[in-house]
C-alpha cells in the first residue's frame, strides 16, 4: 500500500466534512480543507512531513481568515443584530397572545420582536393587549410582569 497517505487524507477530509454537516459549527470544515491540501500534496508525491505541515497551515489559515467572514455573512436576520440573553431585560412589550395562569403566551417587544413569555407570578394570567415589562429570560422565554393596558387595544 504505497498510496496510504492519499487514502488517509481522503478519509480525513470526508470525515471532517461529514462531521461539519452534522454539527454546522463551521469548525470541522476547515480541517476538511486542510486535509484536501494534504491530499493534493500527497498526489504530488511530497513527503509525509510536508503534507502534515500543509494540513496544519491550511487548516489554521482558513480558520483564521475564512471563519470570521463566514460567521459575519451568515445570520438568520441580516438586518438585526443578535440580542444576548439578558439584553431584553427591562424592555417593555405588549401581550399579543394571552398568558394563561401557569402557562405561556406571546409578547411583542420593541418594534416587532416576538417572544414566548411567562408571567413571573405563575398564578397570574395576563390578557392580550396588556403592557408588560421583561424582568428576565429563561432560555428563549421572557419572564414578564403586567404594567398596564396599551392605549387603543382596550376591549
Amino acid at each position: 500500500m504505497e498510496n496510504l497517505d492519499i487514502v488517509f487524507w481522503a478519509v480525513l477530509a470526508a470525515l471532517a466534512f461529514a462531521g461539519e454537516l452534522l454539527s454546522v459549527s463551521f469548525f470541522l470544515l476547515f480541517f476538511s480543507l486542510g486535509a484536501l491540501v494534504g491530499l493534493g500534496m500527497a498526489f504530488l508525491g511530497m513527503p509525509l512531513v510536508a503534507q502534515a505541515i500543509g494540513f496544519v497551515v491550511a487548516s489554521a489559515l482558513s480558520m483564521v481568515i475564512l471563519r470570521p467572514a463566514i460567521m459575519h455573512r451568515i445570520s438568520f436576520r441580516a438586518s438585526e443584530q443578535y440580542e444576548g440573553r439578558g439584553s431584553i431585560a427591562g424592555k417593555s412589550g405588549i401581550v399579543t397572545n394571552a398568558i394563561e395562569p401557569g402557562g405561556s403566551g406571546t409578547v411583542r417587544i420593541g418594534s416587532g420582536e416576538f417572544w414566548t413569555a411567562r408571567s413571573v407570578y405563575p398564578e397570574q394570567g395576563i390578557q392580550a393587549g396588556a403592557r408588560v415589562r421583561v424582568l428576565d429570560t429563561d432560555g428563549v422565554t421572557a419572564l414578564v410582569e403586567a404594567v398596564g393596558i396599551e392605549e387603543g387595544e382596550k376591549s
